[in-house]
Formats: structure tokens, sequence, C-alpha cells
């Protein structure tokens, strides 16, 4: 295992900025006299949501959040909410924003930033919001390239770590046992057999065709599925060798596993072609990615029974895991409104009552304060449900509990952080395959795999003989080729870091 502390700088060349027209200003306006008064900083900011669903309460709350920071700083915001699909349209036609939610898996930022969209912050951030560049330190290389600074990390949970999430009730009220914090993925089987005996006609891994994919986090994916570096090399001579999937041990006796529990019964039928499991279902055993004192799903009026989380895998940490959220600011936007953001931005890391409106809403209405955490209302889950990352910094809110009855660790933040100090750090940089010299072979392969995914994934076939076709198929199609391709991109990626 090895200590996190060189990590990552990146993309190739920057390009020229983009030539992008700015429709902000600062607000200005006269008193009765005609003499000219300051009016707060507007700031137009483009955060993200999965279906651009506006929350029902957002203009209440946004209300509220522009209170507190037109008092503490002269800034307002005002809300657009963009899907992923739409950054990528919004930003290539110029149309404006000052502040934008940027990350590895949804409106790119490290493409975005060698692109040119984003402002340099690396002075700003410095002399202008001290307090923000202390906040976020030593963690700000998840936002820099070439050794500048052009997003500011929304601090949440950075490493992947993958949970069992258990029956409480079940298990440790009912059974008497004492669920651990950590397990192995096999010690695991004697609690499927359990529940089996008890209710022989239900499968207590009821799953679906999507609902393991938290499985992979076991390695770093390279090329597709199917090109990886397990992160239990990381820190040694393996740590940058990238290798099929099948060759990956840990993961291949966690499919063996799969596989066994389906024979045994203790997985349904049709995982494999099923696309929900629906709570109401109460099926004991459940996977989830999350981070170490999570709650979400802890809720016994949500899910029907208490939650136990016990995690199977990591935390692993890479530049892919820690970039889960940024703030950028627009390059087209004038210094006025790149100062007002990073304001707007360390008010956010220093001010709870401000972070904790943005994230829960308003108190009294949306939350309550019950022993040093936040307890959702019902108003609060049907009308300002939002995940902590959209809209800013996650240690800097208030610890969420799913109620009075089962409350989270105040400190759980710490607690988290204190954890990615033994992590498995990625060896790898920040890496990126670029895939033109091998697209065709990329594509097809991942077509093979696609189709034979739900089914390994479920244990409805052998992994052995699966691995084997696919073995078989992908070296038809150009394996070795994407393989070699792959190693000779990272090795040169490295030689120049």
């Amino acid at each position: 295992m090895k200590h996190r502390k060189l990590y990552l700088l990146m993309a190739t060349v920057l390009l020229a900025l983009p030539v992008l027209t700015a429709c902000s200003a600062v607000l200005t306006g006269t008193d009765k006299a005609g003499t000219a008064k300051n009016e707060p900083t507007e700031l137009v900011w483009w955060c993200y949501a999965p279906d651009a669903d506006v929350p029902t309460d957002l203009q209440m709350v946004l209300d509220k959040a522009n209170e507190i920071s037109e008092k503490e700083i002269g800034v307002k915001a005002k809300i657009v909410f963009k899907t992923d699909e739409q950054f990528p349209l919004d930003l290539k036609t110029g149309e404006y924003y000052d502040m934008i939610f940027t990350c590895d898996w949804c409106n790119d930022f490290d493409q975005n930033a060698a692109s040119g969209y984003y402002y340099d912050l690396t002075d700003l951030v410095k002399s202008e919001t001290p307090k923000l560049y202390e906040a976020v330190d030593p963690w700000w290389e998840i936002g820099t390239l070439k050794d500048r600074i052009y997003g500011v990390p929304m601090l949440k949970d950075l490493g992947a770590e993958v949970f069992f999430r258990l029956n409480s009730d079940y298990f440790e009220t009912e059974k008497g046992l004492t669920l651990p914090e950590e397990m192995k993925f096999s010690e695991l089987e004697p609690l499927l057999k359990m529940w089996k005996e008890d209710h022989p006609d239900e499968y207590p891994f009821t799953t679906t065709a999507g609902g393991l994919r938290g499985l992979n986090q076991v390695h770093e994916e390279i090329a597709g599925n199917y090109l990886v570096i397990p992160y239990s090399k990381a820190g040694s001579a393996d740590g940058t060798k990238i290798i099929p999937v099948w060759e990956d041990e840990e993961y291949m006796e966690i499919l063996r596993n799969l596989r066994k529990w389906y024979q045994e019964g203790y997985i349904n039928p049709d995982a494999a072609t099923l696309t929900e499991v629906p709570y109401s279902m109460g099926t004991p055993v459940r996977i989830g990615t999350a981070w170490t004192g999570y709650r979400g799903w802890s809720d016994p009026n949500t899910v029907g029974f208490n939650v136990k989380l016990v995690r199977f895998l990591g935390p692993n940490l890479s530049r892919a895991t820690e970039q889960g959220a940024l703030f950028a600011v627009n390059a087209a936007a004038d210094e006025t409104h790149a100062k007002a953001a990073l304001k707007y931005m360390e008010l956010l890391y220093t001010n709870r009552a401000f972070r904790d409106t943005l994230a829960y809403g308003i108190e009294g209405t949306h939350f309550e304060y019950y022993e040093n955490t936040v307890i959702r209302t019902d108003a609060g889950n049907d009308n300002y449900l939002l995940g902590l990352f959209q809209t800013g910094p996650a240690i800097s809110a208030s610890v969420l509990s799913a109620g009075k009855d089962n409350l989270a660790d105040p400190d759980e933040w710490k607690i988290v952080y204190e954890g990615y100090k033994t992590a498995n750090m990625s060896d790898t940089k920040g890496f990126t395959l670029d895939n033109t010299p091998v697209e065709a072979e990329i594509t097809a392969m991942n077509a093979v795999w696609d189709s034979y995914f739900p089914e390994l994934i479920t244990g409805t076939t052998d992994p052995d003989e699966t691995m084997k076709e696919l073995q078989d198929q992908f070296e038809k199609i150009g394996l070795e080729k994407v393989q070699t391709e792959a190693q000779k991109q990272l090795d040169e990626y490295l030689a120049q870091q």
C-alpha cells in the first residue's frame, strides 16, 4: 500500500483560448439622487443535474443563499442546471457562464482545461482567497494542469470504496451477529446461506444486469473494461503494467464467487435481464459505492430496514476517482467575475450556514439540525433533494443522518480522509488513453464485452469459460495491438512527468 503524496500532472499542450462572448457584468444602479451605488456581482452558475431537473423549491433556497452571500461577500448567483449532454454543446456555442461544474465523468475537466475553456486561477486563488487555498490544500493537483490551477476541487469522497449494504435488523438484531466494518468479498457467503435457510423461496442477493458495476473498482480501467491495472499492484513494479482483465486474480475470484452463489440459489435467476430491484422487495444484500460512514441507504422508512455498510473494496484512489467534482471559471470572464466566483467558492468552504443552505435547503423547512448533524424533512426529500457534490464541497457541509435513531458521525469526513493516508494510489498519474490509433479495435471489443457483461457480472455464466471466449474473440479483433499501444502511451506519458 502506498501513502498519497505524489500526485499527477497531465495533459499535453494547452491550446489557444477559444473566443467566447461575455454577456455578464457587475450590476450597478443609482439611488434617488442619481448617485451610482454598488450592487452585488451576479454569477451565472452552471450546475450538474442528471436530467436537468430543477428542484421545486430551488428559487426559495437560492434566495436564502443569496441573502447570505450578498451580505458576506457582495455576490449572488443564478443557478442553471445542465445535463452531461448539454455541457459540451453549450460550451462550444459560447453560451456564457461564470462558474461551472466539471469533473472526470461529466463535462471533462482535463479536456476542457487543456482546450482553454477555463480561467487560469493560479495567482488569483492565492492572492484573493487564501482561506479557500488553505481549505483545499494539499489536494490542488486534482484541479491542476501543467502546474497551473484551472479548477477548484469540491472535496468529497475521493477514493473508490465499495460496500455490502446489509439488513442489520435481520443479521444483527434477529440473528445476533455483529457485522464488521470490513470483510472480504468471499466472507459474504455465510450470510447469504443463513438468509436462504430462513427464506428458501427468496434470493438474498437479488440484483440486476447493471447492479454490480462497482466491482470494477478493484482495478483502474485503461481501455474499455478489459485492459486494466489492479489497484493492488500500486507502488510495485507492476503498478504501471497493463493486463487483460482475466489476469486480475482478485477480480476473477469475485466473479467465481458470484457464479457459485448463483448456482446455490442466492442470486435471482433473471439477474442478467432484470433492470430494477425496488427497495420494497426487501433484499437483504445489495452493493453500493460510497464512503466510510455514509448513511444515505440507511433510512428504514425508505429501505424498509436498518442498513449496515460493510466495506469489501477500497479505498482506491486515482485521478479519475479524485476528480468527482470541481468548479471552474469561464476563461472569458472578466477579473471581477473571476474574483467573485472564487469568493463564492471560499464562502462554500468557510461558512457552514451558507453551505448547508445550498446543500440541504432552508432550516425548519427542508431540514433540521440534530446532534451536530442534519436530518432532511419530508419537504426536503420531496422539494429540494440534491447530491452534496452538485452545489459545493461535501466536507464543509453538516453531515447527513438518516434519522434520529440512525445518526451519522459528525466527524465522518475526518475519518474518511484519515483512511486515504494508507489507500492504494494509482501509479498512472492521470493518464488517459488516446484511442485514435486503435479506435476500430476498441469499438469492436467494447461491443463484444457489453454482450457478455450482464451474464458475467451476475454469476449466470462460468467466468473462466466466459473469459476464455472473450479472450479468443478479442485476440482475433486485435487485443495485442491495443494493449501494446496503451502500454506505449502510458510509458511515454510517465517518462514526461
